[in-house]
């Protein structure tokens, strides 16, 4: 979802680094791999979690796209506390010296860490970019991303480091575990995984999921607050289902879309149906999952063309 405050200009920023990883790969030195957004690590999700498969070790980000504060600082040395090994970049436009000694004490203090520290700084121009990028229709965002890659000032550049994990040293990350299709958490992170390859500018799908077992529903972020995609690719009724909820509060565009719904299901799908708040279908799943999952992405991208511009928050 894109909002209007300010923390959606560093979650923009998070999707450049998604989409062009090499800018950071670059300066630190490491591969990102498995990498996804809004992770929740302590009491905070930071803003992205990737590993550094050739090495086992995890890669925590930090971003702003202001001055580093007291807020960011905390989030950094709740990182430090909550791991032993790894490498945590803080992205911010500058820095305060003194943000930067808390962290050099802390890891001075705990040299048994094997935790390298990168302070990288945010070019202005990757700013302004951002925040441009800010006032753009949702769905339009990941598209227009490569305007930062393509600005004739790299978008970071090194500010410090403080580096203290051994040249040698190997992590105990396990780096990818076997889906089991028989679980239902498992089915619903291969679900997640391959939208981010089909629908990447849906940004919700880059964001981290906790799986419940006993919900065969993966949720996504459709827009507005109170608007979500329920896509299962098998449900407890057997069957694959797509739908967009509205909660209470989104009653009124609720009932909008269904006084269309003749034109909703000639645009997306003759069995669209509207009842109780939700819009969409269910229909039996293929034999073979990733062709559920393709039928359900066929689906979810008429939904976006032809319901996204009324979801979206900046056009209320």
């Amino acid at each position: 979802m894109m909002s209007k405050n300010g923390s959606e200009k560093e979650f923009i920023l998070t999707l450049f680094l998604l989409k062009y990883p090499e800018h950071l790969e670059d300066l630190i030195g490491q591969k990102l791999g498995f990498v996804e957004a809004e992770v929740p690590i302590g009491r905070r999700k930071v803003d992205i979690y990737a590993i550094n498969v050739s090495r086992r070790l995890p890669i925590f980000i930090e971003s702003q796209v202001s001055q580093s504060d007291q807020r960011h600082l905390e989030k950094v040395l709740e990182i430090l506390d909550a791991t032993s090994e790894g490498t945590i970049v803080w992205i911010a436009s500058g820095f305060d010296e003194g943000h930067l000694q808390r962290v050099r004490t802390y890891m001075k203090s705990h040299k048994h860490k094997y935790i390298d520290f990168y302070a990288l700084r945010l070019n202005e121009e990757a700013i302004k970019l951002t925040i441009e990028l800010n006032k753009m229709y949702r769905l339009e965002v990941w598209d227009k991303l490569h305007c930062i890659k393509d600005s004739v000032y790299p978008p970071l550049e090194q500010h410090y480091t403080y580096l203290q994990v051994p040249p040698y040293h190997t992590g105990r990350m396990i780096v990818k575990a076997e889906y089991d299709f028989m679980r239902t958490e498992d089915v619903k992170q291969y679900m997640l995984e391959k939208l981010r390859g089909y629908v990447p500018y849906l940004t919700n799908v880059w964001k981290a999921k906790k799986h419940n077992s006993h919900d065969c529903q993966l949720s996504l972020g459709g827009g507005r607050n109170g608007i979500n995609f329920k896509v299962s690719a098998r449900n407890k009724y057997g069957l694959a289902s797509i739908y967009l909820h509205f909660e209470q509060s989104q009653a009124e565009l609720y009932h909008s879309f269904k006084s269309e719904i003749q034109e909703l299901q000639v645009n997306i799908h003759p069995e669209l149906m509207a009842k109780d708040r939700k819009i969409g279908l269910s229909f039996h799943p293929e034999a073979e999952l990733d062709e559920t999952i393709s039928t359900l992405v066929n689906i979810l991208e008429k939904m976006l063309k032809m319901m996204g511009p009324s979801t979206d928050e900046k056009n209320t």
